[in-house]
């Protein structure tokens, strides 16, 4: 999540700039008043040029170079959208929503956004096709205690039009601490898929012709994030961030995944994301 950088010194903007927990809750006398307050009106945008050492289990683990474009914005009406960046704490996807209601530290958002990429198959025609992307629309909660920042989402409908009641849940907690100008943090995050989210993309049909057929159950991917920000200037911001994600066994188990596996020596049950960043605020 980003901050409004106009009205702030730069150093408060890049802490706000990567945390998808940051607060905007105002400070009012009447209790109803402040609990239905919106966040400050504004945003921003930043391009970039980053060095990505990034795979795992569904897509081959190499190096690359690529332009980065992330940044927000807020309403004053409550809608909004949010494109994070290689640094983003937590979630890692878009989300376009509307901030329902905000107390204290704490801020309640409907929002939109991608629950599963799209996946590829390569096998025989019977054995599985092509897998559309996921949507969801959920209840996303996110909080700032201290050092600490707490963000958690549930989507009870996560699907698209191959199938239905798809379910996509997360929950994570991050660390954050100030040297000087430098901002580091490290979080945790779990992120849930039900079974019929994981069967649809994972699970191979009865009629399979080359591979056996398999059903995946519901499970959870496990994260941990380590990183930093640092503005050089007045404009531009360096980033770099440490990803390791622990796929779901459902997922590890499934016969698209171990074959995967078999004929692709860059590709492991473990995904990584290793990322340095050099961006332009504007």
């Amino acid at each position: 999540m980003f901050s409004k950088i106009t009205g702030h010194s730069l150093l408060a903007a890049v802490l706000s700039l990567y945390s998808s927990s940051a607060i905007y809750a105002k400070s009012e006398p009447d209790f109803w008043q402040g609990f239905y307050s919106k966040r400050e009106v504004g945003g921003f945008l930043s391009v970039g040029a980053s060095l990505t050492y990034s795979g795992g289990l569904l897509s081959d683990i190499e190096t690359r170079t690529h332009l980065v474009i992330s940044g927000n914005y807020y309403f004053e009406n409550g809608l909004f959208i949010e494109v994070p960046g290689n640094s983003n704490k937590f979630e890692p996807s878009w989300v376009m929503g509307y901030n329902l209601y905000n107390h204290g530290n704490w801020e309640f958002d409907v929002i939109y956004s991608s629950a599963h990429a799209p996946l590829n198959y390569h096998v025989h025609p019977k054995d599985g096709s092509d897998k559309d992307r996921t949507a969801y629309i959920g209840i996303r909660a996110s909080a700032a205690l201290g050092d600490y920042q707490f963000q958690a989402l549930v989507a009870p409908k996560a699907d698209n039009s191959e199938y239905n009641d798809g379910v996509y849940a997360s929950a994570w907690i991050a660390r954050s601490w100030q040297y000087k100008n430098w901002h580091f943090y490290g979080s945790v995050g779990l992120q849930y898929r039900n079974s019929q989210m994981l069967d649809y993309y994972y699970g191979v049909p009865e009629d399979a012709v080359i591979l056996a057929p398999y059903e995946a159950s519901g499970g959870f991917n496990s994260h941990l994030k380590v990183g930093f920000t640092k503005p050089l200037s007045a404009s531009w911001v360096l980033d770099g961030t440490v990803g390791i994600t622990d796929y779901a066994s459902s997922i590890d188990d499934s016969p698209y995944s171990k074959l995967a596996k078999k004929y692709n020596g860059n590709r492991s049950e473990l995904g990584r994301h290793v990322s340095l960043t050099l961006n332009y605020v504007f």
